[in-house]
């Protein structure tokens, strides 16, 4: 069995109940994401400042932690990333129909009492500011997602752990929890086998070299991981006491993609920053991979792409994938 890491990571879960008819899209995760951030800005800026990149608080608020974060200039790293990578992914289901062909699934109705339930994981400091980020989803979902007539309330908010859920927060008991927030244990699975399925449940957006990528080889899925987990591991430190080995992009690729069941997905979000609409995209579905070699190798970068998404656009719920032996 491979060791378990410890890794400065948590996840948390939200249920959100419909207070009035409400429309999403059915991936609400660019939704989401844009009403969180546009909320938690209002409440905790201190300044006022229309952009966080002057703001003498932009190393401490919980504004820039969580959506602009930026290297303090005493970062080792500070030289090469002026802007660390979000530090949060959504965790979100997309329920495809059975007759889907690629195009954007249809619309997802919520009656009044239907609940609305999505998961968050945060990396590093970016924990500390959980009752801001409970207190900005309490208000986002009052305010109305998706329009201001689109009513939901924050029912429950919890901690998710090997040993089950912890309460943060419960409407009826009408106040919040802030424990301590442990690390996480992750063992790597053991990979034995020569075959290995790797499913997108969200869009995965993968650019490499500025090039977007579609269909995936094993190679490329592979140096997307850790081009991620290197820019998290020099925001994050979260590879401490690990170590990837650094000739895995060249050792994947000799393994070949011997069945592929992916679709392009393309979603529409509206950008409140460029006041357009936008097509964002990518693969859905189940990838077959072999290697006669085995998987034993790739075993810690699968694993931690399971926890944190891999590609783009992951802090709106992209990415999000499973890799199982076959």
């Amino acid at each position: 069995m491979a060791h378990a890491l410890e890794l400065p990571i948590t996840s948390y879960r939200f249920t959100l109940i419909a207070e009035t008819p409400a429309t999403l899209p059915a991936f609400p995760g660019p939704t989401l994401r844009g009403a969180l951030g546009h909320t938690l800005r209002r409440l905790v800026c201190a300044t006022r400042m229309p952009a966080c990149a002057p703001c003498p608080f932009r190393f401490t608020c919980a504004y820039p932690l969580l959506f602009e974060p930026y290297a303090p200039p005493d970062h080792p790293d500070a030289h090469r990333y002026a802007r660390l990578p979000t530090p949060f992914t959504l965790e979100i289901p997309l329920a495809l129909p059975g007759a889907w062909e690629g195009r954007e699934p249809p619309p997802r109705a919520f009656a009044p009492g239907e609940p609305l339930v999505f998961g968050m994981t945060l990396l590093g400091r970016a924990r500390e500011h959980m009752p801001y980020y409970v207190h900005a989803i309490m208000e986002m979902a009052r305010a109305g997602l998706g329009g201001p007539h689109q009513r939901f309330r924050l029912a429950r908010a919890e901690i998710l752990s090997v040993d089950g859920p912890i309460v943060l927060y419960e409407e009826n008991a009408g106040f919040l929890r802030h424990p301590p927030t442990p690390p996480m244990r992750v063992a790597p699975r053991e990979l034995p086998t020569h075959r290995i399925a790797v499913r997108f449940t969200t869009p995965a957006r993968l650019e490499l070299q500025d090039d977007l990528v579609y269909p995936i080889e094993f190679h490329h899925l592979i140096r997307a991981l850790l081009q991620r987990l290197r820019a998290l591991q020099a925001g994050y430190g979260l590879l401490e006491g690990a170590e990837l080995p650094g000739d895995l992009a060249e050792a994947a690729q000799a393994v070949r993609r011997v069945e592929d069941r992916t679709r392009w997905l393309d979603l529409r979000r509206y950008s409140t920053r460029q006041k357009t609409a936008m097509r964002i995209g990518g693969a859905v579905g189940t990838v077959v991979y072999e290697s006669p070699q085995g998987f034993q190798p790739f075993a810690l970068p699968l694993a931690l792409g399971e926890l944190l998404h891999i590609g783009k656009l992951t802090s709106m719920g992209f990415g999000r994938m499973e890799a199982d032996p076959q």
